[in-house]
């Protein structure tokens, strides 16, 4: 008796592809099915995009970072704001001037985590600045009171460039209030990026 020639499976295989579910061939059907489970995992994997996503805030938005809120007012280089802060030689600063409010019932001073230069040649992205001053009256690292804005200005020392940034990305940190573990007292602590801006220079160096 003679043998059949070619495998039983690869005779199976156009049967299957012409089967019929419901008026439709199982190969419409994976089709279909396929679509289904892509535009779902786009759906939710979209939704985890945007929410994994740092918000975008143009320069004077208020912008909530739990413990203060923050309004970046403007950003200006300068050649040096004696007494208070000085550049090294050649270099010049940058001023990051905000609308800062306490939103807590304690005063508090400016955090040096709160803003953040990001990709400003000569600034590690984690640089804190070297410190602050409020406008009115040029106190370094003042003492802010609860619920009432004040103009503050966070410096950074650039150091010597063949040209200042035009424009500068900055970062503000989102604290978050809880009680600490360790000695059980209520505290806040950072948790997340906020908001980022970017904001033109004004260039007052010259």
């Amino acid at each position: 008796m003679q043998e059949p020639t070619g495998s039983g499976a690869g005779e199976e295989l156009p049967e299957l592809q012409d089967m019929k579910v419901r008026g439709r061939s199982l190969k419409t059907w994976g089709f279909s099915a396929a679509a289904v489970l892509l535009a779902v995992s786009a759906v939710f994997g979209g939704l985890k995009k945007a929410a994994d996503e740092t918000p975008q805030v143009a320069a004077g938005t208020a912008i909530d970072a739990g413990r203060f809120e923050v309004t970046i007012q403007r950003v200006v280089a300068v050649k040096d704001l004696k007494p208070l802060f000085q550049p090294d030689d050649g270099g010049a600063l940058i001023a990051v001037v905000t609308k800062l409010k306490v939103t807590d019932k304690a005063g508090a001073t400016p955090p040096s985590d709160l803003l953040r230069l990001i990709g400003v040649p000569g600034v590690k992205d984690t640089d804190p600045p070297m410190g602050t001053t409020n406008i009115s009256d040029q106190t370094r690292n003042p003492v802010l009171t609860p619920e009432y804005g004040e103009d503050v200005a966070y410096v950074w020392k650039i150091p010597k460039l063949s040209a200042l940034p035009t424009e500068v990305k900055l970062s503000v940190q989102h604290y978050e209030f809880g009680e600490s573990l360790l000695d059980k007292h209520d505290k806040w602590t950072t948790d997340e990026i906020a908001a980022e801006s970017s904001v033109k220079v004004k260039d007052n160096s010259k």
